[in-house]
């Protein structure tokens, strides 16, 4: 059956039609087609045209060209009868303003593509099947494209270039593809990605004021491919959410060129595994927040630029083997590393003055009895940053803390409570632990407190100035480290503080300076005090309190 009606046309033309059809002012094109190997052309050219061509059967193509304003296209290539409706194609052309195009195919190997040029666009692209083809092209302002495939293998492209655009495309089932190009102001692009997995998502936003919101269940997502890189955005006041649930994910963050960039990730569930997550952000005022629960999680942030902020959460519950690394280049840079579980890394450089790093590594929310256990944090504060503070908090056995500072006043601020560089490891009881700090100028504050067995503390505070503080603070056991609290002070006005109260501790200090102060107490049986001082004026303090302890002194130039 063939049903052809056109308003306004005479009885000639009909008589006269062949399956290419032109028309022009107020025109209405239907064509219905059942079958297969159909195919079906309309032309219109003009104002206020309507075509709408049904199609059922398979390896039916329908084209449809309309040039003018107020257009309105319809392809549906489905009859309705259950048919398989397989490799059918149909393409929509557009020119002119208020423009709306819907798509609807059904089944297998189908083919949408609908390129519109103008301003108030709308497409709707609606497919059903495996290996569907969906392609949309928009031009103008006040674009909105809307395509939906449910099926397995499904592929999906959206161009849209002007202003207030907005792109939705829903994918369900597994194996799809999803590109999303908007170039221009105010656009907002929503991606949703469901079913068993490894699907994959890409963004590409020019302009300013861009939103990203892209949404994957399952196992084996990525934002990012070969093809493209994950969510780019490249303009000012961007904003980008990942949210991928299930393991084994992939997610690329890039936002470059602006101001106010926003970029969040969040991965997994408390039983996924394998996840990674990175953000680069080029610019001011730039926020990265990564979280990943699970197993098996690598984070990297990177940032250049002013008042930066970092955040990523790694693990809960039993959640083991996260590595996290964060670099900062500017001022005024903050970054936040938790983690928790065992076997984990933590590494933050930043480069800039008035910068915080937080690395908090251990027990688990809900199973603090297991304690965290083989975990590293490396906190680095480069050359020329002042007013630097660092922290590392570490709850469990066989932990590895390290900061270095290098610059001046690194020392927490007005506050006595807050230190430049913080060390805390052990927690009730932690084990084969240790704790290194370099601070490399003058006016700074180092603070170390350690609990439990074979504990090491180290820390060298370099400058030429001098008035630089160090104080540490352990309370256990030596156990198989022969050194516990060692401390070289090199600079003018230095002083050192030690305190240790358990058994088989040794302290060691060494300042190579002038009016340089040392005071070590410890509590107990079987400890070791050795203090040498090579200069003028220098102030020594030994306490101990308890049996089997010795005490060196050496005061004065070397020889």
């Amino acid at each position: 059956m063939k049903k052809l009606l056109l308003a306004g046309a005479s009885s000639l033309a009909i008589f006269a039609l062949a399956p290419a059809m032109a028309q022009t002012v107020n025109n209405t094109s239907t064509v219905t087609q059942t079958g297969t190997n159909g195919g079906a052309t309309v032309g219109q050219s003009g104002t206020n045209g309507v075509s709408v061509v049904t199609q059922g059967g398979n390896t039916n193509n329908a084209t449809l060209t309309q040039s003018g304003d107020k257009n309105d296209s319809s392809i549906v290539q489905d009859n309705g009868t259950g048919s398989s409706d397989d490799n059918n194609t149909a393409i929509v052309i557009q020119s002119g303003s208020e423009n709306i195009s819907k798509v609807s195919q059904t089944n297998d190997f189908s083919t949408a593509r609908v390129e519109q040029s103008s301003t108030s666009n709308d497409s709707d692209v609606s497919q059903s099947g495996d290996l569907d083809l969906a392609d949309v092209e928009q031009s103008g302002d006040d674009n909105e494209s809307d395509v939906v495939q449910t099926g397995n293998l499904n592929t999906a492209a959206v161009l849209q270039s002007g202003d207030k655009n907005k792109s939705t495309v829903t994918q369900t089932s597994g194996l799809n593809q999803a590109l999303v190009d908007q170039g221009g102001s105010f656009n907002t692009s929503t991606l949703t990605q469901q079913g068993v997995g490894a699907n994959i998502a890409n963004v590409d936003q020019s302009g300013n004021s861009n939103i990203s919101d892209v949404v994957q269940g399952g196992a084996g997502n990525g934002v990012g491919s070969t093809a493209a890189a994950g969510v780019v955005q490249l303009s000012d006041g961007n904003r980008a959410t990942v949210r991928q649930a299930g393991g084994l994910h992939d997610a690329f963050i890039e936002q470059k060129g602006g101001n106010n960039n926003i970029a969040s990730i969040d991965q997994g569930a408390n039983l996924s595994s394998d996840h990674n997550a990175s953000v680069r952000q080029d610019g001011m005022q730039n926020r990265a927040t990564l979280t990943q629960r699970g197993f098996s999680e690598n984070a990297d942030v990177r940032q250049t630029g002013d008042i930066n902020i970092a955040n990523v959460d790694q693990g809960g519950d039993l959640g083991r083997n996260h590595d996290a690394f964060v670099t900062q280049g500017g001022n005024n840079n903050t970054s936040n590393v938790l983690q928790r579980g065992g076997n984990q890394t933590a590494n933050v450089t930043q480069d800039g003055d008035g910068g915080l790093a937080n690395v908090d590594q251990g027990e688990d929310g809900l199973f603090a009895f297991t304690r965290g256990e083989n975990q590293q944090a490396t906190i680095t504060q480069e050359v020329g940053g002042n007013n630097n503070t660092a922290r590392t908090f570490q709850r469990g056995d066989n932990q590895t803390a390290f900061i270095s500072q290098v610059g001046t006043q690194n020392n927490g601020g007005l506050n006595p409570a807050v230190f430049g560089a913080e060390i805390r490891q052990g927690g009730n009881g932690g084990s084969n632990n240790e704790a290194r700090i370099e601070q490399i100028s003058d006016f700074n504050r180092a603070f170390t407190n350690q609990q439990g067995t074979s504990l090491s503390a180290n820390v060298l505070q370099d400058g030429a100035g001098g008035s630089n503080t160090s104080f540490i603070d352990q309370s256990g056991s030596g156990g198989a480290v022969a050194l516990n609290a060692d401390v070289v002070q090199s600079g003018l006005g230095n002083a050192s503080s030690i305190d240790q109260d358990g058994t088989s501790q040794r302290a060691e200090v060494t300042q190579l300076g002038n009016d340089n102060d040392s005071f070590i107490i410890q509590n107990n049986t079987g400890h070791v005090a050795e203090v040498t001082q090579n200069s003028s004026s220098n102030f020594s303090t030994i306490t101990q309190n308890g049996t089997g302890m010795s005490a060196i002194v050496t005061q004065g130039a070397p020889n």
